[in-house]
């Protein structure tokens, strides 16, 4: 409404002018000089909820007293200056929420250019307002957001020159806005990178298209930064470019990510190792070359399938032990297992499983290596293989070394005691042989003397005090008793050289039939000093239960020793038990060696040697026949007695020799030869035979 419209001569309230006035259709008023009400428009009462008698009269202050102020001082300066003014204020509408209305004012004069009043027109703003509001907001977030962000966010005219300073450029590439006129920004890529920045930037400006490209971006400290780009273009109405807002993302640490992820992976792909990785759940999720070569299976055979399918049935319970370690954050090193390739063959592996994280630190899968050691392990089994057969070699040298000085020393020992036999034979047969005639002389003697007797019975002085210094009559009493006794210990002179010639057997150097019995008597009598009782012990009594046995064929002095050997060891218990028990122990309970022959089928002869010592403990069982094994004190023990018996018995005659002993209820050995021997015999028996047959020796 013009200015000039309200000017009238004279204001009068005609029909006419209030028609019009009330079906104006804005809220509008005439007020005079003092802010009364002349007249209002219809809406001016329907927005107000007011009726007409209740504001004509009546001026403004009294009707809008929070209206008052702000309208006041506009309505005072618009009667002053007499101007057109527009004032806004808030209010309260019915809803209780904050509303906001315009007052627009207009002087209206007299012809004489006095003014006379103010028309008023009142618009509510609310919504205009409320948007107006929403909209600064909104821009402050997004200028606050600019601020927060590290990100760079641009804005150029059309063709890509800034339009005003850019301060998150300038701090982060050092350019200043002089340096950023026209496309000075391009000046900060790298110069490998501009030309195709440059052809990028151009083909979005012609195809009004979003702006994509990455690029290195100077930093104002020279270096160089990867960087994502991106812009959009803003629209005018006929679809030009407007301007352009844009965002640049440092980049650098997820490209230096990636290509360390794409190391890695070529890495992986060129490994000839398998590298697998699966879920927490044992699902395959990556399979590389190596693992195709390795297990024969591709890779889009077997993604998504279970690892299980690997797995052998013999060992099917190690992968959810596995798993149940990664799930504990627990890595597995250097497992060696087995797997089964696609052909069905197993392979040997060794595994390292280690834990997928993700950047929370959750554990999310598994990686795992596994490497064929195969090659490795036949190579270790060939080693110890080799170092099973020369171990055996050694034991067989030192074997047959020890063989070898026991044969000597049993063949000096034989030869001693056969010479020894030989040069005591001669003079006990000597006199032994005299012992009959001697014996005869004296009994002549003897029957002269009493001749004598008879008829002198009345001897010279001289031989009757010779008769009774010599105790005539007890000489000849003790005579023939002193013969008897002589001729007793030279038989029992004459029964041990023969025991010594039958031990030692040195007139049987090769294989004879022999009586087995006379090799044990013999080597009885040559431990007699050791059976027999001494002044702190009661004896060992020894009980034979022979059979009937037939001519055996043997090697008799090397068999005799491996009876020495078993009966020496069994003293040695007996007498080690001994020490333990008090004689009185001793004397109920008698040591006792019992020895036991038997024929076994028709083609074998058995020889039991029993004790009742304290028995072999299982774990000295296992080793009783390994050489130089002992448990004797030093210097009383060599450990290699029954190995040498075991080797005569098996290798020399082709038999066996057991133990067979339960811890406090003695031992026995138990020695099986065949009647007739061949000569293929000893070769057939070797000494690792020791523990297919469960030979065991006693303690020498």
């Amino acid at each position: 409404m013009s200015q000039n419209s309200l000017i009238n001569n004279d204001f009068q309230r005609d029909d006419l002018y209030c028609a019009f006035l009330e079906n104006l259709p804005i809220a509008a008023a005439i007020v005079d000089r003092e802010m009364k009400y002349l007249l209002t428009s219809q809406r001016w009462l329907s927005e107000l909820g007011l009726d007409e008698q209740d504001i004509i009269g009546r001026s403004h202050k009294e009707l809008f007293r929070q209206f008052c102020e702000p309208l006041t001082e506009a309505y005072q300066y618009c009667l002053m200056a007499a101007v057109e003014l527009c004032v806004e204020e808030r209010f309260q509408q019915v809803d209780g929420l904050t509303g906001w209305r315009q007052w627009t004012l207009c002087p209206w004069c007299s012809s004489a250019g006095v003014v006379n009043g103010v028309m008023l027109v009142a618009e509510d703003v609310t919504e205009r307002k409320q948007a107006e509001l929403a909209l600064r907001h909104s821009e402050e977030r997004y200028r606050f957001l600019i601020t927060a962000t590290s990100e760079i966010i641009w804005d150029t005219k059309a063709e890509g020159e800034f339009v005003s300073k850019q301060p998150a450029w300038s701090a982060y590439t050092g350019q200043t806005f002089e340096e950023l006129k026209g496309w000075g920004w391009l000046n900060a890529v790298h110069p490998d990178d501009q030309s195709h920045t440059e052809k990028v930037w151009s083909q979005a400006v012609a195809s009004r298209t979003l702006y994509k490209v990455e690029h290195r971006l100077r930093r104002h400290d020279g270096g160089y930064c990867h960087i994502s780009v991106r812009a959009i273009p803003i629209l005018n109405l006929d679809s030009s470019i407007r301007e352009w807002i844009g965002v640049h993302i440092d980049i650098t640490e997820h490209k230096q990510a990636q290509e360390a992820m794409f190391r890695l992976a070529a890495i992986v792909e060129s490994s000839d190792d398998a590298i697998i990785s699966k879920t927490l759940d044992g699902v395959i999720v990556s399979w590389n070359r190596g693992a195709e070569t390795l297990f024969g299976y591709k890779a889009q055979e077997v993604i998504g399938q279970p690892m299980a399918m690997l797995v052998p049935g013999d060992r099917i319970n190690e992968e959810p032990q596995i798993l149940l370690k990664l799930r504990q954050g627990e890595r597995v090193d250097h497992f060696e297992t087995v797997r089964q390739r696609k052909d069905g063959m197993m392979i040997d592996l060794s595994l390292t499983i280690s834990p997928v994280k993700d950047s929370t630190g959750k554990i999310i899968g598994a990686s795992k290596i596994a490497r064929d050691i195969s090659a490795r392990k036949q190579a270790q089994e060939a080693l110890r293989q080799k170092a099973t057969d020369l171990e055996t070699t050694l034991l067989e040298l030192k074997r047959t070394q020890t063989q070898l000085v026991q044969n000597e020393k049993m063949s000096s020992l034989g030869q001693l005691v056969a010479g020894v036999a030989h040069e005591i034979n001669n003079p006990v047969n000597f006199i032994y042989a005299n012992f009959k005639p001697a014996n005869e002389y004296i009994q002549h003697l003897l029957g002269l003397l009493q001749l004598y007797q008879q008829h002198y019975p009345s001897p010279a002085p001289e031989i009757q005090v010779k008769s009774e210094e010599i105790d005539l009559e007890f000489l000849v009493e003790d005579l023939p008793k002193l013969l008897c006794s002589m001729e007793s210990g030279a038989d029992r002179i004459k029964k041990i050289v023969l025991s010594l010639r039958n031990f030692s057997r040195m007139d049987e150097a090769e294989m004879k039939a022999v009586n087995i019995h006379e090799g044990i008597d013999s080597t009885l009598i040559i431990l007699q000093n050791r059976l027999k009782a001494k002044q702190d012990h009661p004896g060992i009594e020894v009980v034979k239960e022979y059979a009937n046995l037939p001519l055996v064929e043997c090697y008799a002095g090397q068999l005799n020793q491996a009876f020495m050997n078993i009966i020496s060891n069994a003293i040695d218990a007996l007498e080690e038990a001994d020490q333990l028990r008090r004689f009185q122990e001793i004397e109920q309970k008698t040591n006792e060696i019992r020895i036991c022959t038997q024929m076994v089928g028709s083609d074998h002869v058995q020889i039991r040697i029993l004790d009742n010592g304290p028995g072999i403990p299982e774990s000295v069982q296992k080793r009783l026949c390994d050489p130089f094994f002992t448990t004797k004190p030093v210097g009383k023990g060599t450990g290699l007695g029954m190995s040498i018996s075991y080797q005569i018995v098996t290798e020399k005659h082709g038999g066996s020799l057991q133990c067979h002993s339960i811890p406090g209820q003695g031992a026995e050995f138990v020695i099986e030869i065949p009647i007739r021997q061949s000569q293929q015999t000893a070769s057939k028996h070797s000494y690792l035979h020791i523990f297919d047959q469960h030979c065991f020796e006693p303690e020498d």
